[in-house]
């Protein structure tokens, strides 16, 4: 799981105390880094895929995951953005329940691609149906190597000597359900914390969130300085420093650990590469998925400012004036606006709702003849905190 937080901290822009990230530049957040060490670190280990998981406006957090793709030493495999302004103003649990969600749905994903392929064998299809859709989903990133493969080096997987007749139905079946075990140990890893919020509990309350979605306990542990996690088995041992201790703990997979920024990777073992190679899978899907509330199946109660429990005070913006909005005298900009000139200087981009107040008076009346500007509301208000809910009052 990675973060956008703001690339200076902290640059706020906040209404009724919610941060408008679409309005500031980001960076990814710098603990998430030791976090994708880590995580790099598993994969080399056992093999698997490595998705990164984030959240917050696409088009901001987009560009900031495709540059994961690159990060010594593999990167990221797959890339996640959850994004969807019922999800804005999210604290530490809602955005816990939505990650929890995110994960749920790359699980299934995954599983469902698995049980497919076995359906089919045990259905009785034809060898070149079950090779045709294997290949299918193998490109589709959704098989290991050791189901389907083409890379060079590697032996042919299980479908493809199936469908030449050199492997049987049960060695079909084996291994796609020891393919299906291993997919159930998954393990989640997280930055510490984040440089705009300092909590540290997005990750335990990640555990939580995911052990309700799965009705299963997910364990979590924090701190961890040190790891070796081994899919084979199904465990996980960590070092976690709480001051000036160590602690040495054993955890069943799957688990959600965070990272110290002190972490450190460890040299992959020469034996462990073959096995690796056979568990992890074609490569790297570079389109940044981006998916909403109703593709996660999130109930829009828990998330965003109405799944908030937590009442946030007015942000301090360090480095820069503070934002605010007046109803009925700010001036504010109806739409997204794209960069563009006016007698000789350059203004924008925009977004909606950004102040148009200190912008030069003459083009300030232009633009709200062009009905891009006009004055701040009590339903632009309502919009912007609560993401365009409906409020009602009975009396």
């Amino acid at each position: 799981m990675t973060k956008a937080v703001p690339a200076r901290t902290t640059r706020v822009v906040t209404v009724g105390g919610v941060l408008r990230r679409e309005e500031m530049d980001l960076v990814i957040n710098p603990l998430d880094f030791k976090a994708l060490q880590a995580a790099d670190y598993a994969k080399r280990y056992n093999g698997g895929k490595l998705i990164a998981v984030s959240m917050g406006p696409d088009f901001k957090v987009k560009p900031l995951l495709s540059e994961l793709y690159s990060h010594p030493i593999e990167g990221v495999d797959e890339a996640i953005v959850l994004s969807d302004r019922r999800m804005a103003g999210a604290d530490t649990w809602a955005t816990a329940y939505t990650l929890s969600l995110g994960v749920k749905k790359a699980l299934d994903l995954n599983r469902g691609a698995v049980e497919e392929v076995l359906e089919l064998v045990e259905s009785g299809a034809s060898g070149e149906k079950v090779l045709e859709r294997a290949r299918e989903l193998y490109h589709a990133n959704l098989l290991p190597n050791l189901v389907y493969t083409e890379k060079p080096g590697l032996p042919e997987g299980v479908v493809q000597r199936y469908a030449k007749g050199r492997a049987t139905v049960e060695e079909v079946r084996e291994a796609l359900l020891k393919v299906r075990t291993e997919l159930e140990r998954f393990l989640i890893v997280a930055g510490l914390k984040t440089s705009d919020g300092e909590t540290g509990s997005t990750g335990p309350q990640t555990a939580e969130a995911l052990s309700d979605a799965l009705g299963r306990k997910i364990p979590d542990i924090t701190h961890v300085v040190d790891f070796e996690v081994d899919a084979e088995s199904g465990t996980l041992v960590a070092v976690r420093k709480t001051g000036s201790y160590l602690q040495r703990l054993r955890s069943p997979l799957p688990c959600v650990i965070t990272i110290m920024p002190d972490y450190r990777a460890g040299v992959t073992p020469v034996l462990r590469r073959k096995r690796a190679a056979l568990y992890s899978y074609r490569g790297k899907v570079r389109e940044v998925r981006v998916w909403n509330a109703d593709d996660i199946g999130a109930d829009p109660s828990k998330i965003g400012l109405a799944g908030s429990p937590t009442i946030v005070g007015p942000g301090i913006d360090i480095g820069g004036p503070p934002v605010q909005k007046f109803v009925g005298r700010t001036r504010v900009f109806t739409q997204r606006v794209e960069a563009f000139e006016f007698n000789g200087k350059t203004y924008g981009p925009f977004e909606r709702f950004a102040k148009a107040d200190d912008l030069p008076e003459e083009l300030v009346r232009e633009l709200e003849a062009k009905g891009l500007v006009k004055r701040f509301d009590l339903r632009d208000l309502l919009e912007e905190v609560f993401g365009g809910v409906l409020v009602a009052a009975k009396h």
